[in-house]
This record gives C-alpha cells, structure tokens and sequence, in this order.
C-alpha cells in the first residue's frame, strides 16, 4: 500500500514540476501514471485538467472537472474550472454559481480568479479588479493571478499599480509557468513606465 501511494505522489510531484516548468507533455504522462495507480486520485484529474486548458483542449479538461466532482462535488478548483469553461454562456448564472461557491469556499483562489474572469469579459473591472485582488492575496505566488490583477487595474486607468502587478507577474513567471505571453507584458511595462 506505502509503495502505491508513494509511486502515485512521486507521479504527482513530476506532474506538477512538469507543468509548473511549461512541459505539458511530461505533466500529462507523469499525471496519467498516477491515475492508471489510483483512477480517483483527484490530484492527478484536476492536474489533466490544467493540462488540458492550456492545451485548448476542453472538452476534455471539462470531462476530467467533471470526474472530479463525481468525488467530491464541492471541490473548488472543479467548480471554478467547470463554471469557467461554461460561463461565456451564461455569464449572469456562472456569476451567480461562483459567488455561491465563494460563500463555501472564501479561502479559495480558483474561485475569486474565476469569478474575476467573468466580470472581467462583462468588463466590469472595478468588480473583477476586487476578485483578482482577492485571489493574489490568498495565492500571491500564482503569475496569472497577479497579471489579471495587472491588467483589471490598466482598465480602470491604474497605472502605477498596473505597472508593480505587471512586473510581479513578470518576475512571478520566470518560476513557476504562466499563461500570459511575456513579451506583451514586457511591452506594456515599458509602455508604463515613459
């Protein structure tokens, strides 16, 4: 049993090492390799999931989140995984969803980035500048986090602290894989900085 789940968190760790570096095919296999061990490991579904996302691919991230919460329907990241990818939609339900959630959940950053994103398509910036702000303080380490911070704050023509949660996401970035592209972000940081 010990060496089971010791060869499923050893697969678990190289997956997210794997993603974190921006290799999703090596994430993909070493998240796969955990669940052929344990096919209700919910670490290693929502890691496929995160795989997936940045992949494009869906419906396929949408079946993992879905696997998810077969588990545990309160899970968090499923839930704002799942009422991301379905909220352009319904944005007013997804809203409503989320906020709900938050409720459960406060302490979870998935949920505030989520709800962040559909405010942010509504652009309703002030709002989502308060859901990113959120999610960078409970996960202050998380790059996308803190660049969604950054660009709600240029929408609201703010751009001294636009500017810090640019260049945080920046450098946030160089450790940890980010969703955003770089050069852009470099750009507009000169941008603010004349």
């Amino acid at each position: 049993m010990s060496r089971s789940t010791s060869g499923i968190n050893a697969a678990l760790a190289e997956g997210y090492a794997a993603f974190q570096s921006g290799d999703l095919a090596a994430a993909e296999r070493a998240y796969q390799r955990a669940l052929v061990a344990d096919p209700r490991n919910k670490d290693a579904l929502l890691g496929l999931a995160a795989v997936d996302i940045r992949s494009a691919r869906y419906q396929s991230a949408e079946s993992y989140y879905a696997r998810v919460l077969e588990i545990d329907p309160r899970d968090p990241d499923a839930n704002a995984g799942m009422v991301s990818l379905r909220g352009r939609s319904d944005p007013v339900q997804s809203e409503s969803r989320l906020k709900t959630l938050i409720a459960a959940h406060p302490d979870a950053a998935a949920l505030h980035f989520a709800l962040g994103n559909q405010l942010a398509v509504q652009s309703r910036w002030a709002e989502a500048q308060a859901a990113y702000f959120r999610a960078v303080a409970i996960e202050p380490e998380n790059p996308d986090y803190a660049f969604n911070l950054a660009v709600s704050l240029d929408q609201l023509r703010q751009g001294r602290p636009a500017l810090e949660y640019y260049q945080r996401a920046l450098a946030l970035a160089g450790a940890r894989a980010a969703s955003f592209n770089k050069p852009q972000v470099e750009t507009r940081i000169r941008e603010l900085q004349r």
